[in-house]
């Protein structure tokens, strides 16, 4: 899996494109990712954000 740098990297190129698709490449596996929203992309953003720094975030949902 990519480092939580270039996954960071190319989340925010993603975002600053208007792209909703994100493609990691680590080691010769490709992982591609395509989020609903920018919202998605921006809380995706935050959560790489505070793993790097050693927290953890808990999202909770509520479902319908």
């Amino acid at each position: 899996m990519a480092s939580i740098d270039d996954q960071i990297a190319a989340l925010e190129d993603a975002i600053l494109t208007g792209a909703k698709k994100v493609v990691f490449h680590s080691g010769g596996t490709r992982r591609e990712v395509e989020y609903h929203s920018l919202k998605d992309m921006r809380e995706a953003l935050a959560d790489l954000r505070s793993r790097k720094q050693g927290r953890s975030r808990i999202i909770l949902a509520a479902l319908d």
